[in-house]
């Protein structure tokens, strides 16, 4: 959690996502919101709300994350345990500083354990604020909230036409509007790429440029390259003339990436079966390769050599094997049990094979993983298996208001 100089909130402020404030604050009292309201108009934009940690999490649940966030934990009981349900929540890249009644050392160390850029037992006044903002940005040793970056989750088919792309845009409108996620869709397919027309998007464009020109990649370029889907997906790529050979370094990924896990909690990547050296990079870099492969023979021989591609040293990555249309090829494709042998893993996401759900969305203009069945079931384990989390229950009375 690594807090920006508020003396240049504002210079950055042009380059941040739309939507995001620069600051924002949850406090219980009055004394504390006038000495935080001051801070905020001498030296960055934002707002303080009545509230604590707690309300912190639920307006963060649906909103876009301050640069900087203050929130209060006077009132509760286990603040510790709410510092965690607030990194879930925040997008990545947000500096949080929290303030209390309790003079513990012992509460003090485990906040900052937990994520915190510092806490601040009150009654505030504008220099412990100052020493605060101070101690955040010239802190080497604590463990900031906005350390946590996005995850990198890269598709590949094992051969083509396993539906690789399909997997990559359902887990990606899932995690983004089940998980309530804010997920960057990129289709490394310059030529033939379909992750746009999956959504019913526009083609995206940008993406050539990002890869031609890495330096240019910023906060202001995602803006105006991605393609919105709703309020937390957004999708990047280009749709290139077919005689046109492009080549890219390895290397001409990294800055967007970069940039990319500090806006966002996952960067879902289609890569291409076809090797370059763009998608290489990606599966060296990413944190989970998804492998997806049918029941034949083919495929898991294939899915065997693409998990013998390594990672960068020291970067923890796994491979997940998926099994997609399960049942397609009838009693004449290998088993589930035999596909796992082969590859010497346990097969926790098998989706089934279901032509008609898929006609069925086209018509509607849907994704498939809207309407609710065994593949919207399916692609909910593959969300929990890379997330970690179960998919929260939304109530009825949510559905319908």
């Amino acid at each position: 959690m690594e807090l920006v100089n508020p003396t240049t909130a504002l210079e950055k402020t042009a380059k941040a996502p739309a939507g995001r404030p620069a600051a924002l604050a949850f406090v219980t009292d009055a004394e504390s919101e006038a000495v935080l309201q001051g801070a905020f108009l001498e030296e960055a934009p934002g707002a303080v709300l009545r509230g604590n940690i707690i309300k912190a999490v639920q307006h963060l649940s649906g909103a876009r994350s301050p640069h900087i966030l203050v929130v209060d934990i006077s009132d509760v009981a286990l603040p510790v345990t709410e510092v965690h349900r607030l990194a879930d929540v925040c997008e990545p890249g947000v500096s949080v500083i929290v303030i209390g009644a309790r003079n513990e050392v012992g509460l003090y160390r485990d906040l900052l354990q937990a994520g915190v850029a510092e806490y601040i037992v009150k009654p505030l006044t504008p220099d412990l604020i100052a020493k605060a903002l101070s101690t955040a940005v010239h802190g080497v040793d604590a463990a900031p909230i906005s350390r946590k970056l996005g995850k990198l989750i890269a598709f590949v088919g094992a051969r083509g036409g396993v539906g690789t792309s399909t997997m990559a845009v359902n887990l990606s409108w899932y995690l983004a509007n089940r998980h309530a996620r804010r997920v960057a869709l990129l289709d490394l397919d310059l030529h033939n790429g379909v992750c746009s027309l999956l959504l019913n998007l526009p083609p995206s464009s940008g993406l050539r440029d990002a890869l031609e020109n890495p330096m240019r990649v910023d906060s202001l370029f995602l803006e105006r390259t991605m393609t919105p889907h709703g309020e937390r997906l957004f999708v990047l790529g280009s749709q290139e003339p077919l005689e046109e050979d492009l080549q890219f370094p390895a290397k001409a990924i990294d800055n967007l990436v970069e940039v990319l896990r500090e806006q966002f909690h996952y960067i879902v990547v289609d890569v291409p079966r076809l090797s370059s050296a763009v998608s290489r990079r990606v599966l060296e870099i990413s944190d989970t390769r998804a492998i997806v492969v049918d029941q034949t023979l083919q495929a898991v021989r294939d899915a065997a050599r693409l998990s013998q591609v390594n990672g960068i040293d020291g970067r923890e990555r796994r491979d997940l094997i998926v099994v997609n249309r399960q049942g397609e090829t009838g009693r004449h494709a290998l088993r589930v049990d035999e596909v796992a042998g082969a590859l010497e893993q346990r097969l926790r996401c098998i989706v089934p094979f279901q032509p008609a759900l898929f006609a069925s969305a086209g018509a509607r203009g849907i994704v498939p993983v809207e309407q609710k069945g065994h593949f919207a079931d399916a692609i909910g384990a593959l969300a929990t298996e890379i997330s970690g989390q179960p998919t929260p229950r939304i109530s009825r009375w949510r559905l319908f208001r």
